[in-house]
């Protein structure tokens, strides 16, 4: 076990941890109360400024002042984004609950790109296996020994487990991230013969029960496509060797008909996993969001992280659509980017996603291993999950975080001035 997960830096790290997480987590609120001074929101930024502070003290002691501007420096598109998120409040519908969120978003950043600096993939993997452990064991804990408290209490969704977070949907979609770690480190522990491997493996199946038990399309979806991600890169490391161009061809040609295929056949697939094609009612909220409510403000949007703020807004989006249980989110993260900070805030964020991907997808080929792929896989899973799910800083900030720790984590030292690489 990396010592650093054990020092004061490590613990910074847990409760940052927390709090990307806190608004997700049932015993707190989707949406703080911003218009009072005293109230949850602005004790949350409290601690986001104390962690901050600790950050920058992390930065002077380890003398990487110099080189975490320089890496800003490479990966100011970042930058371009809070910026929007931060301005949007003098357009937006409440300003102080923009203000938050900005603010949240803020920091949420400046910490994740120190960690992403600091850390490597092979010690991010340490940091999800042990984030990943302790939500299985509490949420787990919470649905044996406190069931109304564990399980949805609404219908549809009667029973299914949601652990610790709010929502099943959003406790399948972070336990199948940790789920895919929890299976490359099972690989790479029987390729070393590593006995660690059974401590993995015995979270793997864990987490698998807790997957099929959360009951949730999005999380089965999930479970398949990083998978399958999973076992093409293990097989890419094995046989890249002996591949050539036609070998490439061939397998994006199966790709693209397996994909017209699944595309024509979506209300089988569906079916196979007891939904409709409608995504539980998501196709209705995303045609009323985008022919009644996005082109009122198309270029800019209505105000980072405003509009769902708004309980008037969840209201009347539940009756403009007839869901029966409260609509808190657009279901889809790049909807709720382009509600927030309409299309020129929508690609600048996909600017940054496609960055990362590039640069994630260099440092996996460069390494060959299942390990230098995990910045890849985590973005990958931050598209594919956004997809059906709101998971970009809309009821947290987690995967903003990690999506930050990668961008920095691989962005090459050859952009980086030589005079700021010193470790």
């Amino acid at each position: 076990m990396n010592k650093r997960l054990f020092s004061f830096e490590g613990f910074i790290l847990s409760v940052v941890i927390v709090l990307a997480n806190l608004r997700a987590l049932m015993f707190f609120t989707l949406y703080p109360e911003t218009g009072l001074v005293f109230g949850s929101a602005w004790i949350e930024i409290g601690f986001w400024i104390l962690t901050g502070v600790s950050v920058g003290y992390l930065l002077v002691r380890n003398k990487l002042v110099v080189q975490y501007f320089s890496a800003w420096r490479v990966n100011w598109v970042l930058g371009v984004f809070i910026i929007l998120a931060f301005i949007s409040a003098f357009w937006s519908l409440d300003f102080s609950a923009t203000l938050f969120r900005a603010l949240e978003l803020l920091f949420a950043t400046l910490i994740a790109s120190y960690f992403g600096m600091r850390y490597r993939p092979n010690q991010m993997m340490n940091v999800l296996f042990w984030f990943g452990a302790i939500l299985v064991i509490l949420s787990v804990a919470l649905v044996i020994g406190a069931p109304p408290t564990g399980t949805m209490p609404w219908a549809p969704f009667y029973g299914a487990w949601r652990g610790v977070y709010w929502h099943r949907n959003h406790l399948s979609s972070i336990i199948t991230l940790v789920n895919a770690v929890f299976l490359l480190r099972v690989i790479t522990a029987v390729q070393h013969r590593l006995t660690t491997g059974i401590l993995d493996g015995a979270f793997y199946l864990l987490s698998l029960v807790v997957i099929l038990f959360a009951k949730s399309a999005t999380g089965y979806i999930l479970f398949i496509l990083l998978h399958l991600f999973v076992i093409c890169v293990w097989l890419w490391i094995k046989y890249s060797a002996r591949l050539r161009a036609w070998h490439y061809g061939v397998v994006f040609g199966i790709f693209i008909a397996g994909s017209i295929l699944i595309l024509s056949n979506l209300e089988v697939v569906f079916g196979l996993l007891n939904r409709s094609p409608t995504l539980t009612g998501r196709t209705d909220l995303w045609s009323y969001l985008l022919k009644e409510i996005i082109p009122a403000r198309p270029w800019l949007g209505h105000g980072f992280g405003a509009i769902w703020a708004r309980e008037e807004f969840r209201i009347e989006t539940q009756q403009q659509i007839g869901w029966g249980s409260p609509v808190l989110i657009a279901d889809n993260g790049f909807l709720d980017i382009l509600l927030h900070v309409g299309v020129a805030g929508l690609l600048v964020f996909i600017s940054i996603l496609v960055l990362a991907i590039i640069q994630s997808l260099r440092h996996g080929v460069s390494q060959r291993t299942l390990t230098g792929f995990l910045p890849l896989l985590i973005m990958f899973y931050a598209v594919i999950a956004n997809i059906s799910f709101s998971l970009f800083a809309e009821t947290e900030v987690f995967v903003w975080f990690l999506l930050v720790a990668v961008l920095f984590m691989t962005t090459p030292q050859s952009d980086i001035p030589r005079n700021a690489t010193t470790r």
